[in-house]
C-alpha cells in the first residue's frame, strides 16, 4: 500500500512548482523535503528515503517497503531505510543510513555511517553519489512504477519482460511510460559503455518488487546521473526490441544476417528519423554492410526494421543500430553475435614450440615433491562434509593454498577443482557440496588468510604482469603448471574418483579451467564461465575487453611483436585445441571485461560434438539473461557417472 503524503506536504510541493525558480528545495511539515525542478518533482521523507519521482502527472517510481521508498540501498534482498537527511547547499540534499560500529579507539571517518547518498539537483536532471561501508554493501536500486512496467513489458532496448523469470542487464537503461514521459539512467561506464545496469528484486510483503541498479556494488563513491524527461528527443524516444531465431545469436550459414527488431516511438510527439542497421567487424567496429530505414512514427507506433545483410565468413561480429536525424548520429546500440559458429576456425597465435615449452615446464614442475599438507578445519565442516586447509609445493619455491572438502561417508566420489577469479585475496570458506569432493585454490602463493603475504613487493601481488618480460619468467608459467599439481593433490586423496575430475571457474577461473583441461587429460569435464585469458592479442591490440591487461603492460624496450609472442604462451585460445573432454561453457556476449567474442574464439577450437556453449546475448561479465538448464543437466549427468551426451549447442 502506498504511504500517503500529508496535505501540507503536497501543498508545499505545488507552491514550489508554481515558483519561477528552476530548482527549488523546500522543507515541509514533518521534516521531509520537496524538490521541484523545471522537468521533474521529487519528494523525500524526514529520514531521507526517496519517496516519489514524477514528471508532470506521471509516476516513475513505485513505493516499496514500510517507508514507501521508490529508490534506495538494497542489501541481501532487503531495502535499507535511511535515518537522517540534511540540506548542505541550495541544490544538495544528503541522506545517511545507520551509524557504523567503529572499533574502540578507532578514528571516525568523514562519513561514519553504513550508507550515504548525496543528491545534487539541476533543472533537467539530478546526480546521486552513493557510498557504502566496505564490509557490508549492496546496490542502489530504482523501483519502476506501474506506468513504467506497463510500457516496459511492451518494448525495451533488450528483450527483458517484467512478467518473466528475473533476467539481467540492458544497454542504455531508459524507462518509458505510456504517457510519453521517460527516465534515463547513466550509471557510469564500468565496462566500456556496454551493459551497465542490473535487474534485481526484493520481497515486499507477499510481492516481489524489481529494481534496476548499477551493475556492480562498490564501497568507493559512485555517481549516477538520472534524467527525467517530459518531452524526450528522438535519441531517447526511440526504443528497440531485438530478438533472433537462435537464442544464442548464432546466425545460420548461407543466409543473410537477420534480427527481428521492432522500433517504437515511446515519446509523446511524432518522430521522424533514420535508423541504420550495420554488421560490423568484431575488433575494429568498422561497418561491413548496412541497411537504412526512414521512419515517420506517431506516438506509440512501431515499425519492423529490415536487417538482412550478407556475411561471407564464419566468425564473431557486431551488429549496431545507428539513429540519425539529418547528418547527425544521435545514438548507437551495439551487440555481439556469431555467424556459422560450427565452422568458425579463428586464426591462432600458437607458437611452433608451444607444446615443447609446456612439456618442459611440466617436467620441471613434476620434479618437485608435491608435499601435500592437510590441516583439519572442524569449524568449517558440517554434519556430512569434512573441511581441510590444503597446500602443496610448486615452482619458484612457492606453495599453493586452498580449501579441500570431502564427504564424511566412506566411498569414492567425483571431485571438482575450482579455480579463482582475478585478484589477490584470501578465501574465507570451502565449497561444501554433498556427494562431491571439492578443492578451491588460490594461485598467488599466499595462504588463505594472506598471513604470509610480505609487506613489501612480491610477484604474487602483481602476478598478472610479474615476469612478463619473457615466457620463461612470467608468473603465469608458475600458475599454469600449478593447475596440474592441484589435480595431483586431488587424486592423491583416496576418496577421489580419478575417472570423474571436473575443473570449474569463472572469469580468470574460466580461462584457467580451459588451460587445466588442455594440460591434463585426466580432466573429464571442463566448465568455464565468462572466461578470461582468451585472445590476449586481441585484448591488448583492440581492447574488446580489458583484463588482465592492455598494451600498457608491454615491458619497456620490447617491441609489440615480442610482447605478443610472450602472451601467446599463456593465451587460453592456444590451449583449447588440446582439450579432450566435454566442455560446458557460459558466455555473456556483452562481456567487456573478458570479452564475449574472445571467449567464443577460444571455444571454437573445441569440436562441436564435444562442447555446449550457452550464450546470453545481453549478459555481461558474470551475469546472464538465459537459464542454464541444459548446461547443468549435462553437468549433473557427469557427476552421476554418466556421459554428458552433448547432442547440439
Amino acid at each position: 500500500m502506498r504511504v500517503g503524503l500529508s496535505l501540507t506536504f503536497l501543498l508545499a510541493c505545488l507552491a514550489a512548482q508554481a515558483a519561477e525558480t528552476r530548482v527549488k528545495i523546500d522543507r515541509v511539515e514533518g521534516g521531509g523535503f520537496c524538490v521541484v525542478a523545471a522537468d521533474y518533482q521529487i519528494t523525500f521523507d524526514e529520514t531521507g528515503n526517496l519517496r516519489t519521482l514524477t514528471v508532470g502527472a506521471t509516476d516513475l517510481l513505485a513505493p516499496v517497503g514500510p517507508a514507501g521508498s521508490g529508490a534506495g540501498f538494497v542489501r541481501q534482498g532487503q531495502l535499507l531505510p535511511m535515518r537522517a537527511m540534511t540540506q548542505t547547499a541550495p541544490d544538495v540534499l544528503v541522506a545517511e543510513g545507520e551509524p557504523r560500529e567503529l572499533p574502540e579507539g578507532a578514528q571516525p571517518t568523514e562519513h561514519a555511517v553504513k550508507t550515504r547518498a548525496e543528491y545534487k539537483f539541476f533543472p533537467d536532471h539530478f546526480t546521486v553519489t552513493t557510498e557504502q561501508h566496505h564490509e557490508d554493501y549492496g546496490y542502489f536500486g530504482w523501483f519502476p512504477s506501474a506506468q513504467v512496467i506497463a510500457s516496459y513489458d511492451a518494448q525495451t532496448d533488450c528483450p527483458v519482460r517484467m512478467g518473466e523469470p528475473l533476467r539481467y542487464n540492458q544497454t542504455d537503461p531508459r524507462w518509458t511510460t505510456e504517457d510519453g514521459a521517460m527516465l534515463r539512467f547513466d550509471f557510469g561506464v564500468w565496462q566500456k559503455g556496454f551493459a551497465n545496469a542490473n535487474w534485481g528484486q526484493v520481497q515486499d510483503g507477499d510481492a516481489a518488487k524489481r529494481y534496476v541498479a548499477n551493475i556492480t556494488p562498490a564501497w568507493q563513491p559512485i555517481t549516477m546521473t538520472v534524467s527525467p524527461l517530459a518531452h524526450p528527443a528522438a535519441a531517447d524516444a526511440v526504443t528497440y526490441d531485438i530478438t533472433a531465431a537462435d537464442p544464442d545469436f548464432d546466425m545460420p550459414a548461407g543466409q543473410p544476417v537477420h534480427f527481428d527488431i521492432t522500433t517504437t516511438n515511446a515519446g509523446p510527439g511524432p518522430l521522424q528519423a533514420t535508423v541504420r542497421f550495420e554488421v560490423r567487424d568484431y575488433l575494429t567496429h568498422q561497418p561491413l554492410g548496412e541497411r537504412s530505414t526512414t521512419m515517420e512514427l506517431p506516438p506509440g507506433e512501431s515499425l519492423l526494421l529490415p536487417t538482412d545483410v550478407a556475411v561471407q565468413d564464419a566468425g564473431v561480429y557486431r551488429a549496431a543500430l545507428v539513429l540519425k536525424q539529418g547528418d547527425q548520429d544521435l545514438r548507437t546500440v551495439e551487440w555481439v553475435f556469431s555467424y556459422d559458429f560450427a565452422n568458425y576456425d579463428p586464426p591462432s597465435t600458437r607458437q611452433p614450440d608451444f607444446a615443447e615449452f609446456w612439456q618442459k615446464a611440466l617436467a620441471e614442475s613434476e620434479a618437485i615433491p608435491l608435499d601435500v599438507q592437510l590441516t583439519p578445519a572442524p569449524e568449517k565442516s558440517t554434519a556430512t562434509v569434512d573441511a581441510f586447509k590444503l597446500s602443496f609445493a610448486t615452482l619458484g619455491g612457492r606453495r599453493i593454498y586452498g580449501w579441500y572438502a570431502r564427504p564424511k561417508a566412506p566411498g569414492t566420489y567425483p571431485a571438482r577443482l575450482r579455480l579463482p577469479s582475478s585478484g589477490v585475496y584470501g578465501l574465507a570458506n570451502p565449497e561444501i557440496i554433498d556427494g562431491l569432493c571439492t578443492l578451491w585454490i588460490t594461485i598467488n602463493g599466499f595462504d588463505l588468510e594472506l598471513s604470509n603475504m610480505p609487506t613489501g613487493d612480491d610477484p604474487g601481488k602483481r602476478y598478472w604482469t610479474a615476469g612478463i618480460e619473457s615466457p620463461e619468467t612470467s608468473f603465469w608459467r608458475i600458475i599454469y603448471t600449478s593447475l596440474v599439481r592441484a589435480l595431483d593433490a586431488l587424486v592423491a586423496q583416496p576418496e577421489v574418483d580419478p575417472q570423474r575430475l571436473i575443473v570449474y571457474g569463472g572469469s580468470q577461473g574460466g580461462g584457467l579451467a580451459m588451460v587445466a583441461a588442455a594440460l591434463d587429460h585426466r580432466v573429464g569435464l571442463c566448465v568455464p564461465t565468462y572466461s578470461g585469458l582468451a585472445r590476449l592479442d586481441w585484448t591488448v591490440q583492440h581492447e574488446p575487453g580489458y583484463w588482465p591487461f592492455t598494451m600498457t603492460a608491454k615491458p619497456q624496450g620490447q617491441t609489440e611483436e615480442q610482447f605478443l609472442r610472450t602472451l601467446s604462451y599463456f593465451d587460453a585460445a592456444n590451449f583449447t585445441p588440446d582439450i579432450r573432454c566435454p566442455v560446458l561453457a557460459e558466455v555473456g556476449l556483452m562481456d567487456t571485461v573478458t570479452a564475449g567474442g574472445n571467449q567464443l574464439s577460444a571455444l571454437a577450437h573445441v569440436p562441436p560434438a564435444q562442447r555446449y556453449v550457452l550464450r546470453s546475448p545481453w549478459g555481461s561479465h558474470g551475469t546472464g539473461t538465459r537459464e542454464g538448464g541444459r548446461l547443468w543437466e549435462y553437468y549433473g549427468r557427469y557427476v552421476q557417472g554418466l556421459q554428458p551426451v552433448i547432442l547440439q549447442e
